[in-house]
């Protein structure tokens, strides 16, 4: 018999605003349909600090994914949806497991206590809510909530599901008694962009011709260490004048008044650009338009960033606080201390020599190709569910 599934995350597609888990858990869903598995999604309505559109709210599908929006109610900041609990009990004989993506929200903890008590197993994706760095956010809101909430969701959990080795270690280092497998996400094979929309779509952004340009993908927050990239910006630009750097994304409209300000001299040259929230075609040719990708984050799970501009043959710059260590076996590109001396020594080095880092590109396309093709991390994420379902 297909299994069935039904994953509980806070927020989804089409609310890319919150970077990287939309994504990867449409691209799961996505995987697990092909691999056999019934799979649907409860979630909110959750659009940062909106709601999502009334016409996206009332689908019932996205991409073939069968779905189901709540509304957020009070306090919507932590993604409550009071009708979670009454939606869950009407549907309690149509799965078999329960996937719960995310920690520190109402939404996955009201679905894991209502599994406990109707007796639905369930496993958990913390989605790097569990690293250090997010400890530290709220240190001691946060320590209560895990004592007296968080710690009995993970134990209770089939299983819990990590990305890469360093976010398993993070989790085993907590001491919670679930076992703990490792499925970092796919991405997929990045489709190709005619050389006119790159042309147009840099023109768009501001790049001159024979600018090399940089391309931050993601959620502007300070976790990214974007005041540290700018920093190694304006050093490598002293050796490299030709740079452009571009901000593709959204964030909190206090954050982002404090990073306009603060380079406001390098938008008279012509030397950066906010492109604001990129998605769709506009995120593909970002992806085909830039000559490198850049990642200076404090803390990353995964970073799905990162394997989305290697799927688009982009050398990359990463900080060596995101778990990859493939950009050096793959030799993808430079995996950095992260100070502003070593990331502009990074981006000096392959601006300066272009047919290297797009060499460094291809090889990062490869290892992608190889390591992270979601029909084969579908399936084992299809095994784990069945042995955590096996009677002991």
């Amino acid at each position: 018999m297909s299994l069935r599934v039904l994953h509980v995350t806070p927020y989804f597609a089409p609310a890319f605003v919150y970077g990287g888990p939309p994504r990867s858990v449409l691209g799961l869903c996505l995987g697990l349909q092909r691999a056999g598995t019934q799979v649907a999604v409860v979630t909110t309505t959750a659009n940062g600090d909106t709601e999502l559109p009334d016409d996206a709210a009332a689908r019932s599908s996205v991409d073939g994914v069968p779905v189901v929006y709540l509304h957020r109610t009070f306090p919507r900041r932590h993604f409550r949806a009071s009708g979670l609990r009454t939606w869950l009990a009407a549907h309690r004989r149509d799965f078999d497991l329960v996937h719960i993506h995310g920690c520190w929200n109402f939404f996955g903890r009201s679905a894991a206590r209502w599994c406990r008590t109707a007796g639905l197993p369930y496993v958990l994706s913390p989605r790097g809510m569990l690293h250090p760095w997010s400890f530290a956010q709220g240190r001691v809101r946060k320590a209560i909530a895990y004592r007296l909430v968080e710690l009995k969701t993970l134990r209770a959990a089939r299983f819990i599901h990590t990305t890469s080795d360093e976010e398993s270690r993070v989790v085993s280092e907590l001491g919670v008694a679930a076992d703990i497998v490792m499925i970092p996400n796919g991405v997929d094979a990045a489709a190709p962009v005619p050389a006119v929309s790159v042309e147009q779509f840099r023109q768009r952004l501001g790049a001159s011709p024979g600018d090399f340009m940089l391309l931050f993908l993601g959620r502007l927050h300070p976790k990214k260490g974007i005041d540290r990239l700018i920093a190694a910006f304006r050093q490598a630009l002293k050796t490299v004048p030709n740079l452009y750097l571009v901000f593709a994304g959204s964030g909190d409209a206090e954050y982002l008044r404090h990073l306009r300000e603060t380079t406001r001299d390098l938008e008279q040259p012509r030397r950066i650009a906010f492109a604001g929230f990129l998605d769709g075609d506009d995120r593909r040719f970002a992806l085909a338009s830039a000559d490198a990708f850049v990642l200076t984050s404090h803390s990353e799970n995964f970073g799905m960033g990162v394997a989305e501009a290697m799927a688009a043959g982009l050398p990359v710059i990463v900080s060596r606080e995101c778990p990859w260590g493939q950009i050096e076996e793959w030799r993808a590109g430079c995996w950095v201390d992260n100070t502003p001396a070593a990331i502009a020594a990074a981006i000096e080095a392959l601006a300066s020599d272009p047919a290297a880092a797009r060499a460094m590109g291809e090889n990062g396309r490869r290892g992608v190709a190889r390591s992270l093709d979601w029909k084969t991390l579908a399936a084992a994420m299809l095994g784990a569910y069945r042995e955590a379902l096996a009677p002991n």
